[in-house]
């Protein structure tokens, strides 16, 4: 007998990943550039290959949090917080395309 707890995760594990995967790919990021933290409330860290024209010297992030959606961060330097450049306001899980226009748009 399954646990249906245990299939519910499972399930929500294998989704979120997939899903992650596939806005990776559409950004030209690898998995490996990606943290998934698929425990409720979920959280994604993507470490992304381009920088914002403003912040040259910082490196850029899409973060996802379940409960709030999408942001891009500059991710810290050293004893600095990251900073929240952008938000991608709407759905919770936009389509992959629509994230990668968000990301294509901070630069414009």
């Amino acid at each position: 007998m399954t646990d249906p707890l245990v299939d519910d995760y499972d399930s929500h594990s294998r989704g979120l990943r997939a899903y992650v995967a596939s806005v990776a790919a559409r950004l030209g990021v690898g998995m490996e550039s990606c943290c998934v933290d698929t425990s409720r409330p979920a959280q994604v860290y993507m470490a992304l290959d381009h920088r914002l024209g403003q912040f040259p010297g910082r490196d850029l992030a899409l973060v996802w949090d379940e409960g709030i959606g999408w942001h891009a961060a500059l991710d810290p330097g050293a004893g600095e917080d990251s900073v929240i450049v952008a938000k991608l306001h709407g759905m919770e899980r936009p389509d992959p395309p629509a994230v990668a226009r968000f990301v294509t748009s901070l630069n414009e």
